[in-house]
């Protein structure tokens, strides 16, 4: 369960463009993936049994749009190395974030957990934005465990910041082609971290760098329309692999949103996901997911969605076997 509250200081307090977010998050359950041993975890909403405060912040916006910022807690994941659009995928691997960012830095933070941080964006031109943000960053928070209300800060802790350029292909009002987004990026922690092969050995700093994209490559019912076919992927490259557990992550798929006729804002999806672990991890070679799911749209804000899983070889180890889950997701909005 997931509760937001906007407030609009422009109408309150006559402050032109600043906003103020809060939101919190309440979940429940266990996560099927610790029973099968896997490193990509199948049902991304699994976050333990807690009641938490998600994001409390400040945004502002300049220049009719072409300038935003935001600082308070926030999370990496509303911003950066988000999932695709028009599909929610159940396995974690793309959704909420990319998961091997996650693997290789523990303190990046998406839904529900949130740190002390700040983004800017800018939007040049309406096809174009680049990104920037800055987070506190504590490589040894359980973020299952926690609630929300860690505020404090430790010098001994770092920091992580990330950069994005995105191009929007076809999004514009009245534009008639197929529409697209790509995005290519980097990061960079600054706190230490210890090496696989010998623990009593660590090394300041961690990065990688990302691509993202997708793209609509068929469509139904003319300009504008949401139904049709479209392609996504990413990739990631962590070039220490003596302390980045997933050194190369590449994923691809395709969906198409209105397949069965008459079934206009149903969405079907299929998903390869491909994640290789580090050569200073003896016996874990490579994990392989592939997701079959289908949004069903029964009401307004009424979405069922049957999902079906194959997992190869689990956290990338021949002795633990493959896995097939058959599972649902349920999503009400009000």
């Amino acid at each position: 369960m997931f509760l937001d509250v906007d407030l609009d200081l422009g109408r309150l307090a006559d402050l032109t463009g600043l906003t103020f977010h809060v939101s919190g998050d309440w979940s429940s359950g266990t996560g099927l993936s610790a029973d099968i041993g896997n490193f990509l975890s199948v049902a991304q909403y699994f976050e333990g049994r807690r009641t938490r405060l998600y994001t409390m912040f400040f945004q502002q916006s300049f220049f009719n749009g072409h300038l935003d910022m935001k600082v308070g807690r926030i999370a990496t994941g509303d911003d950066f190395l988000t999932s695709p659009a028009n599909v929610s995928l159940v396995n974690s691997a793309l959704n909420p974030i990319l998961l091997a960012v996650q693997a290789n830095v523990p303190s990046v933070t998406d839904e529900p957990h949130a740190t002390w941080g700040g983004r800017v964006m800018i939007w040049p031109i309406a096809s174009l934005y680049g990104a920037a943000g800055a987070y506190y960053s504590d490589n040894t928070l359980d973020e299952l465990r926690t609630d929300g209300t860690e505020f404090g800060i430790d010098k001994k802790h770092g920091y992580f910041v990330v950069g994005e350029v995105g191009y929007l292909l076809n999004y514009e009002k009245g534009a008639t082609g197929l529409p697209g987004r790509y995005r290519a990026g980097g990061y960079y922690d600054s706190n230490r971290y210890t090496w696989f092969r010998d623990p009593d050995r660590q090394e300041q700093g961690n990065y990688g760098f990302f691509l993202l994209g997708e793209q609509m490559v068929y469509r139904e019912g003319g300009s504008g329309s949401a139904q049709g076919l479209t392609l996504f992927g990413a990739f990631l490259y962590a070039p220490r692999q003596r302390i980045n557990q997933l050194p190369w992550f590449a994923s691809a798929g395709v969906s198409y949103t209105g397949l069965i006729p008459g079934r206009d804002k149903d969405a079907a999806a299929f998903a390869l996901y491909y994640g290789a672990f580090s050569q200073d991890l003896p016996g874990q070679t490579y994990e392989v997911a592939l997701e079959w799911t289908y949004a069903i749209a029964v009401a307004s804000g009424l979405t069922v969605q049957p999902d079906i899983q194959y997992i190869m070889r689990p956290s990338g180890r021949s002795s633990i076997g493959n896995a097939l889950v058959v599972g649902a997701q349920l999503s009400i909005q009000f």
